[in-house]
């Protein structure tokens, strides 16, 4: 397997994934939408993860696009 696909992907999940539902997370305690309330903190943990997984099925759509051209 190519090495720069491996630290490309890696690189693309930390910033593609992890900053999206991170994004969702930090911008609600921005504009005070969680409080320290554990319904509402599960509640956002939720909203997160959901925008989390789409974010890895694009994600992982792109890479398996990616790995087919470099096994042609």
């Amino acid at each position: 397997m190519n090495e720069d696909f491996v630290i490309e992907s890696g690189q693309k999940f930390i910033s593609n994934v992890l900053g999206g539902a991170g994004a969702v997370w930090g911008s609600s305690e921005i504009v005070c939408l969680r409080n320290n309330s554990s319904r509402n903190r599960m509640l956002w943990r939720g909203v997160s993860g959901t925008v989390g997984v789409f974010f890895l099925s694009a994600y992982l759509h792109e890479r398996l696009e990616k790995y087919n051209k470099i096994k042609k």
